[in-house]
């Protein structure tokens, strides 16, 4: 097997698009796939999936993919775009990447499940030999798809929380569901803005639908809850560790 085909298999690759060239640039440490389509080959508007015929193609991009033994595997080729009559001219989607990604879909995959494994930005992106702003950018999509995908809910039962990192210098505040222990808004700073921003996530049925609010002793978050949640007063529930601290005071 060449290894142009060897490569059209493992990238899972099908018409119109191929393999024209595989490279291996070792100063790089990098396996250089370049894909491309035949002359004539239409495409979809990514807006309304009419099919219509190349337009032109955007600019040379890079794509990275899993690893081919010790070496970096990297997709190299250029999107075609379409002139849609109804949306005008589009870059179309292609079947390795989502739109806007510098990975292909299995390795954002495979991102998402080193980062799961060890719980740390800096663990994964050494695995991954990703800088800092790569690894965050493909945290950063992954939520985005899950909210997108997230149905909205009652939530009766609410928590807010801050959560430090960066040794304490820097701040995020966390709304929750604590019935099934999800997150639904995180804000960065632990002040009244920043809770009112989590808050304001949320719908007026949700809104509508809290019964009960559990957070510290936070006077940013009890101010926050009071102008954002109806009847808050009533709904404020302090944890106990709060609670008995202040009684020993």
């Amino acid at each position: 097997m060449q290894d142009k085909e060897l490569y059209q298999h493992i990238l899972g690759l099908t018409s119109p698009w191929t393999v024209s060239d595989v490279k291996l640039d070792i100063p790089a440490e990098e396996i250089q796939v370049r894909v491309e389509h035949p002359p004539g080959t239409k495409f979809c508007c990514p807006e309304c999936q009419k099919e219509l015929a190349c337009y032109d193609h955007a600019e040379e991009r890079r794509w990275r993919h899993l690893d081919s033994c010790q070496y970096k595997t990297i997709l190299i080729g250029r999107v075609p775009r379409v002139d849609c009559p109804e949306h005008g001219v589009k870059t179309v989607t292609v079947p390795w990447a989502l739109p806007h990604s510098r990975f292909t879909i299995m390795f954002e995959r495979f991102a998402i499940e080193v980062l799961l494994m060890t719980q740390t930005v800096k663990g994964a992106m050494t695995i991954l030999r990703l800088q800092w702003d790569a690894t965050w950018h493909i945290i950063e999509r992954a939520v985005a798809r899950g909210k997108a995908r997230k149905e909205p809910s009652l939530l009766p039962r609410i928590g807010i929380d801050e959560k430090a990192f960066a040794k304490g210098r820097k701040f995020v505040s966390i709304l929750y569901n604590l019935d099934n222990s999800t997150v639904e808004a995180i804000e960065e700073g632990h002040d009244t803005q920043a809770a009112k921003s989590c808050f304001s996530q949320l719908s007026q049925e949700q809104l509508q639908s809290v019964e009960a609010i559990a957070m510290d002793m936070s006077p940013a978050f009890v101010r926050a809850a009071k102008e954002m949640i109806p009847l808050a007063e009533s709904k404020i529930v302090h944890d106990k560790f709060h609670i008995m601290k202040m009684a020993n005071e």
